[in-house]
């Protein structure tokens, strides 16, 4: 793999090298090592994270987040007049009203002077106590400090207005030095230049200046910066290749980055949804080809997974955007070694592929920016990411793939499908029942106790409660084939309620899970399954009153 990863980059090296003197290569600088939220990542990782934190999207039409930040460290007047800004609907800032929810730095900035005190007031107080208005309020606070710190990272080095000379030799007046090394006093958001110093292997630009810290790497950064200026991007070019590529850092660490690199550039999900759903469409007219699709898709999907785990150096089970990731590899997983074993069964790795590519669209929602996310202490544990929380979201697999034959069961006459309903369900309950007993067993290690009846508990527990219920139903003859099967049907509402719902509450340790903005959409998916599986199960009747 090292050598065929190796030779792309090569080719893609080549191939940028031939291009137009009068462009930058974006590329060259986009991979350049950036320590940022505790791990070393790609320049072009580090852009998408923080546009995302500013304009609330990952790129917008006519820039993406490489060639924003790249703009705005050396050319800040390039970008500053300009709306990346995103502001809320419910913000109480007097803005101009308009189709777009962003705003340029200089409108915003005008529109928040009048509530500084408020802000300031607002930032001792619990994030949690906020009202809709102070949460959007403080939102664009925090991006406009984030585009600040972005604006300032290079002030150092820039040409000074109207001179030749930048701030690091000796530039500018009194007044304007001042102003400068107040704004870069305590830069240190965007982390590039090495040190020796093993603990923080890199440092800011301002904190290399304070410092005396490999300075000559600064005054190569200023060359880039006058050349940026002069439009010398020729120049500009060879030394973001040189500083990208031929430092310490970037060779001790260049695999992991080349492979981050490509992860970030393509859209692999994407791509592996458009494989499961082409294996929907043409399932009707070859069931081969439809089985081949899924295989592409399942096999690019795990793909994706290795790549997460060998950037992160962890499990791929760490945030909720990755559990919706590994979950949907598991559900295809099953459905295809069911087929593997009973080849009859060709109608489970279509409803695998199709349950896949929902939770994969689902996912898109929870990607902010750079989703190679690093994870909170309470998480920061291997065995635990790799036992506990891996065997929770296969459970979760389970009851999904349970479910969904069950829906299937309640609608066709599949003699095959239905035999696998209990024995899923059986499943389900065992990696549920085993997952929740490992995350108590972590709970007594992590916060000394073993059960505290917290929400995500609370929800781990209503899974294995319904399976047992509803299997404990079926032995005791109280349910039947088809209200068996209803029942199973609705298991998917008590996994999205365990998955996403109890996040919804804001309360309890599991402080880490908690997401916004999905009630609506969460409220919407439980009336619309109970809508299903109501109709479903009273289908044969309406046949035969319309027989």
């Amino acid at each position: 793999m090292r050598i065929v990863v190796l030779f792309i980059v090569a080719m893609v090296s080549w191939v940028t090298s031939a291009q137009a003197l009068d462009k930058p290569n974006l590329s060259s600088f986009g991979a350049w090592p950036v320590l940022h939220e505790g791990r070393i990542k790609t320049m072009d990782g580090f852009a998408r994270s923080v546009f995302y934190d500013i304009s609330g999207k990952e790129k917008l039409d006519d820039i993406t987040a490489i060639e924003w930040l790249t703009n705005t460290l050396f050319d800040p007047s390039s970008t500053i007049p300009k709306p990346f800004i995103a502001v809320g609907k419910k913000s109480i800032l007097d803005l101009p009203e308009r189709e777009s929810d962003l705003y340029s730095m200089a409108e915003v900035m005008t529109a928040l002077d009048p509530y500084q005190d408020m802000v300031i007031a607002l930032e001792k107080r619990d994030p949690n106590e906020y009202s809709a208005s102070q949460k959007d309020l403080m939102q664009v606070y925090h991006a406009v400090s984030l585009y600040n710190q972005i604006i300032q990272s290079f002030s150092a080095v820039l040409p000074l207005h109207g001179q030749e000379r930048s701030y690091i030799d000796g530039g500018g007046e009194i007044i304007q030095r001042d102003l400068i090394a107040t704004g870069g006093k305590n830069n240190t958001l965007l982390k590039i230049i090495p040190t020796d110093n093993p603990t923080a292997p890199l440092i800011s630009l301002w904190e290399s200046i304070a410092t005396d810290t490999n300075i000559g790497y600064a005054n190569e950064i200023k060359i880039m910066a006058k050349a940026w200026n002069e439009g010398n991007y020729a120049m500009w070019n060879d030394l973001a290749y040189d500083m990208g590529y031929n430092t310490e850092i970037a060779e001790e660490n260049s695999f992991r980055l080349t492979v981050e690199n490509i992860y970030i550039s393509y859209p692999f999900v994407t791509w592996i949804i458009v494989c499961y759903v082409i294996a929907l469409i043409v399932f009707y007219y070859s069931t081969a080809a439809s089985l081949i699709a899924i295989w592409l898709g399942f096999v690019l999907h795990n793909a994706v997974l290795i790549m997460r785990v060998f950037i992160l150096a962890r499990p791929p089970t760490g945030t909720l955007y990755e559990t919706l990731l590994f979950g949907s590899a598991i559900i295809v997983m099953v459905g295809l070694l069911v087929w593997w074993v009973n080849k009859k069964q060709n109608i489970l790795p279509l409803i695998c592929a199709g349950s896949a590519a929902f939770l994969l669209f689902v996912s898109r929602g929870f990607i902010q920016g750079d989703s190679l996310n690093v994870l909170v202490a309470v998480l920061n544990t291997n065995f635990w990411l790799s036992t506990h929380v891996t065997c929770i979201i296969i459970g979760y697999g389970f009851c999904i793939i349970t479910a969904m034959v069950a829906h299937v069961a309640l609608a066709f006459h599949v003699p095959d499908i239905k035999k696998t309903m209990l024995p899923l369900a059986l499943c389900a309950l065992l990696f549920t029942s085993v997952g929740t007993l490992l995350g108590g067993i972590w709970a007594d290690q992590s916060w000394g106790r073993f059960w505290g009846w917290d929400p995500k508990e609370n929800g781990a527990l209503l899974i294995v409660l319904w399976l047992a219920w509803v299997l404990h139903g079926r032995v005791s003859g109280h349910f039947k084939e088809r209200s068996f099967a209803a029942a199973l049907a609705l298991t998917n509402i008590m996994v999205a309620v365990t998955w996403f719902g109890v996040n919804l509450l804001g309360v309890g340790l599991h402080s880490y899970g908690f997401i916004s903005g999905i009630a609506w959409g969460l409220g919407s998916f439980i009336v619309i399954q109970i809508v299903i599986v109501l109709f479903l199960y009273f289908l044969p009747q309406l046949r035969k009153r319309h027989a």
